[in-house]
């Protein structure tokens, strides 16, 4: 069994790859609902804007 898990990569290396890449996921994820909500706050404005 031995032969055939060593060169790889550690349970603690493979964690941190893992934890990573979803911290990257997740923060874009994160900017791209932000950024909609600034565009859907910025529209209410503009209706408001127009109304007055």
């Amino acid at each position: 069994m031995q032969q055939f898990i060593t060169g790889g990569q550690t349970l603690k290396e493979l964690e941190a790859e893992l934890f990573s890449m979803l911290q990257k996921t997740y923060g874009e994820m994160l900017q791209q609902v932000l950024e909609w909500l600034d565009e859907e706050q910025a529209k209410q404005r503009d209706k408001k804007n127009a109304m007055t």
